[in-house]
C-alpha cells in the first residue's frame, strides 16, 4: 500500500499542531500584491542566471504532484529560466512554516489551511489550485444502506476528528449520535465492522481495500457542500510583491506541466517513480487517471488548471466562521489571487 493512502488526513493533523506554534512570527511591512499584468513575466524578463526556487510538497511525491514533476522533466521550468527544487513533504514537514520562514519560495496547502494560517498572522497567498476539489471521502461496505451523510448517526466512523471537514459534517448534518473514533491510518477496525465507515481517498482507498477482499462505496466529502480547493501553490505576500516576474514564470511552467500530464501521465509517473520507490508505475498511472476529474474538471474545465473563484473562497470563509474555526473578519480576497495564472 502506498504511503499516500492517508496523506491528506495525517497532513492536516501535523499542520494543525505546527500552526498552533507559529503564532505571528512572520510579518511583512506591505501586504499589497503587485499586479503581474503590469509586470508581465516571461523567460526573457527573467534572463541571466536561472532563478533558484524551491517548491515544498504537502506529502511524499504522488500523482497530486504529477504536473510539477512533469514540468521539471520536460524542462518547462528551465525554459522560463528557473532552477526549481521540488522538496518532498511528510508527516514532520509543514510547507506553511517552511515558506513563511523564508526557507522556500512556494508550498502546497488547502484553501482552509491558508485561511487558518492567515488568521494566525501568517501572510501566505494562494496563486494556483492544482485540485479543484479533494478526492477525500467516507467509505462504507458495499451494499450497506448509507445514502447521505445524515446516515452516519448511530454508526462508528473512523476519521481525523480535529479536521475541519469532519467538524463541518458534524455541524451541518447534526451528527450528534455518531460514534467517533480517531483514524490511525489502518483499516483493520473498519474491515471487521461491516456497519462502520472510514475516511480515505477515492483515488486509492478502494484499490487498497480490494486487496483485502473488501468492496466499498463512498460519500465524497466535496458533495457535502464543503469543497475547499486543494494542493494550492502558495507563497508569501512579501515574495509576491518583490518577485512578481518569478512567480508568474513559475506558475506558467507548472500549469504547462499539468496540461501536458493530462494526456501523458506516463511521463509524470516515471518521474514520480524515481523519487517514490515504494510506488509502482501501475499504481501511479491508475491514480493519475482517477484524479483527472479533480484536477481538470469543475471550474478548471472552462478556465484552466489552477483557477479559483472568489465565490468559493467566500463560501469557505463563511463555513469556517459558522463552525467556529475562524473568529476574525479577514478580507478573503487577500488570501488568493488568480492574476499569475496564464491566460486561458
Amino acid at each position: 500500500m502506498l504511503k499516500r493512502v492517508t496523506a491528506l488526513f495525517i497532513f492536516i493533523l501535523v499542520f494543525s499542531q505546527i500552526l498552533a506554534g507559529c503564532g505571528k512570527t512572520v510579518n511583512t511591512t506591505d501586504s499589497s500584491v503587485s499586479n503581474p499584468k503590469e509586470n508581465t513575466a516571461s523567460s526573457a524578463e527573467t534572463s541571466g542566471e536561472p532563478k533558484k526556487v524551491t517548491q515544498v510538497l504537502d506529502w511524499f511525491p504522488q500523482p497530486t504532484h504529477g504536473g510539477l514533476y512533469t514540468a521539471q522533466v520536460k524542462d518547462f521550468y528551465k525554459e522560463n529560466n528557473l532552477d526549481v527544487t521540488i522538496q518532498p513533504g511528510g508527516p514532520q514537514v509543514s510547507p506553511v512554516q517552511i515558506v513563511s520562514s523564508g526557507q522556500a519560495e512556494f508550498g502546497l496547502a488547502s484553501a482552509d489551511s491558508i485561511l487558518l494560517a492567515r488568521e494566525q498572522g501568517i501572510p501566505i497567498v494562494g496563486v494556483a489550485a492544482l485540485l479543484q476539489k479533494s478526492p477525500s471521502a467516507l467509505f462504507y461496505h458495499k451494499g450497506d444502506s448509507i445514502q447521505s451523510f445524515a446516515d452516519l448517526n448511530g454508526r462508528k466512523v473512523y476519521a481525523h476528528l480535529p479536521a475541519t471537514y469532519w467538524k463541518y459534517l458534524k455541524h451541518t448534518y447534526k451528527l450528534d449520535r455518531v460514534e467517533e473514533f480517531q483514524f490511525n491510518g489502518q483499516y483493520t477496525n473498519f474491515i471487521n465492522d461491516k456497519k462502520s465507515l472510514t475516511q480515505g481517498y477515492t483515488t486509492n482507498t478502494p484499490s487498497s481495500l480490494k486487496k483485502e477482499n473488501v468492496e466499498v462505496e463512498s460519500l465524497l466529502v466535496a458533495d457535502s457542500g464543503y469543497e475547499p480547493y486543494y494542493s494550492i501553490i502558495f507563497t508569501t505576500e512579501k515574495y509576491l510583491k518583490e518577485n512578481p516576474d518569478i512567480v508568474k514564470a513559475y506558475v506558467a511552467a507548472s500549469i504547462k506541466g499539468w496540461d501536458f500530464y493530462k494526456d501523458h501521465i506516463e511521463v509524470g509517473s516515471e518521474a514520480l517513480k524515481e523519487v517514490n520507490k515504494d510506488a509502482s508505475l501501475e499504481e501511479l498511472n491508475d491514480e493519475a487517471k482517477l484524479q483527472k476529474e479533480f484536477v481538470y474538471g469543475g471550474e478548471a474545465a472552462e478556465n484552466g488548471v489552477g483557477y479559483m473563484s472568489l465565490e468559493r473562497w467566500q463560501t469557505l470563509n463563511e463555513q469556517l466562521h459558522e463552525i467556529g474555526e475562524l473568529k476574525k473578519n479577514e478580507d478573503v480576497q487577500k488570501a488568493f489571487t488568480t492574476e499569475f495564472l496564464p491566460e486561458k
